[in-house]
């Protein structure tokens, strides 16, 4: 599948996946305080709504915000600069499995729902390579709330997300990688609806309409159109976990 188009369909929404303003205030409530010029890389940024919100909050911080498609760094050094943002958000265009920072150079790493894209086990064993030995890293990563999930909801899931595990082996995953876990933490379903899937329906008329001859994009927007309805049914059973971690450089 052409990873330009997907992301092209994902243009000028106000984020590219689920989140909330709230969930990434809740995660840096539970990380120590960080040095004054602290340096955060957020990973997978998108058009950068969470990386607006660790500007606000962390307002003695450089942030570097890297996604490989550069419409999204485009929206977000403008975001950054209306929000008066631009000198402390750097935008930096790379593929997030290969990365050319200086080893053990950043204070926080943050990682919201973008891990999938290389696999949580991988991105948290390469990443960890430029966090300092102190450092935290935030990542959200899709996972199983029961044992005894539907089978419509294991079907859908297990061909989009074959990797996806339970909290506790997604927790197990972690520390083999070398974190300790500070703490955890479900995001609501407003999370997922309040700034991505209700603009993403709003939005999906216009694809149709704009992508009507391209077969593999209208295949995408069937696939976005069930996942929404699976969510609708079964968020009980499924959902982003936040894990907010420590750098383990012992084991």
């Amino acid at each position: 599948m052409d990873v330009t188009l997907i992301s092209k369909m994902f243009e000028e929404l106000p984020r590219q996946g689920p989140g909330s303003d709230e969930s990434t205030a809740h995660a840096y409530s539970q990380i120590p305080t960080i040095p004054k010029g602290g340096k955060i890389l957020d990973i997978g940024c998108g058009s950068g709504m969470q990386t607006l919100t660790l500007a606000r909050l962390y307002p003695d911080c450089m942030i570097t915000a890297v996604d490989v498609h550069q419409p999204f760094l485009d929206d977000l050094e403008l975001r950054a600069k209306n929000a008066g943002f631009d000198g402390r958000i750097v935008p930096h265009r790379a593929s997030m499995d290969n990365l050319s920072f200086e080893k053990a150079s950043f204070d926080i790493i943050w990682s919201e729902g973008s891990a999938f894209i290389m696999g949580l086990s991988p991105a948290l064993r390469y990443w960890k390579n430029f966090l300092k030995p102190d450092g935290c890293l935030v990542v959200s990563d899709c996972t199983w709330f029961t044992d005894s999930a539907s089978e419509e909801c294991k079907e859908f899931m297990g061909a989009s997300c074959p990797d996806m595990k339970s909290e506790p082996d997604t927790e197990e995953v972690i520390r083999d990688a070398g974190y300790s876990i500070i703490s955890t933490f479900r995001l609501p379903d407003s999370g997922w609806w309040d700034h991505y899937y209700s603009p993403l329906t709003e939005r999906i008329p216009f694809l149709k309409e704009t992508h009507a001859k391209n077969s593999d994009a209208q295949m995408i927007i069937r696939g976005l159109e069930k996942e929404m309805e699976i969510h609708r049914k079964y968020s009980n059973e499924y959902g982003y976990t936040f894990f907010v971690l420590k750098n383990r450089c012992t084991d």
